[in-house]
């Protein structure tokens, strides 16, 4: 078989299959509750209510709760700021040793990855905005990151 009947066969079924009719395109709405997160369309006239007609993307869900306990923010940079500070000596001859090099690398790469842990997290609020796209099923629809 050519290459020009392959996609001609590939292209006719993709055309014939039943694709939904129904779907809507992704939209974009505006927070307005957090307890359930509550969406409203800029109609005001549709509102979206977690876990009944919304559901929230894994993606977003695990950006949301990225430093939730305050850690990487908090305390990491101060318990890495300690280590750093720690002057190591040889016993046998008290010469300057490497581990102060050491620490003082592998704490930059700590703080490098806390950072951009960090600049995943959503910190949704009320008032902003979301991108909603709708599922395969009627009235269904899912958030999928904020604006």
């Amino acid at each position: 078989m050519s290459n020009e009947n392959f996609f001609k066969r590939i292209a006719t079924a993709l055309k014939d299959r039943e694709n939904p009719t129904d779907l809507k395109p992704c939209l974009i709405y505006k927070v307005v509750e957090l307890n359930p997160i509550t969406l409203q369309s800029s109609d005001e006239s549709v509102l979206l209510v977690e876990n009944e007609e919304l559901q929230i993307s894994e993606w977003f869900s695990f950006r949301c709760n990225i430093d939730k306990t305050g850690a990487l923010s908090k305390t990491v940079p101060n318990e890495l700021q300690t280590a750093e500070q720690v002057q190591e000596t040889h016993s046998f001859n008290s010469s300057p040793c490497d581990m102060p090099t050491a620490i003082e690398d592998l704490a930059s790469a700590i703080q490098s990855v806390c950072s951009e842990l960090l600049n995943l997290k959503c910190n949704l609020q009320i008032g902003d905005f979301v991108i909603v796209a709708s599922l395969e099923e009627t009235d269904k629809f899912i958030l999928v990151d904020k604006v």
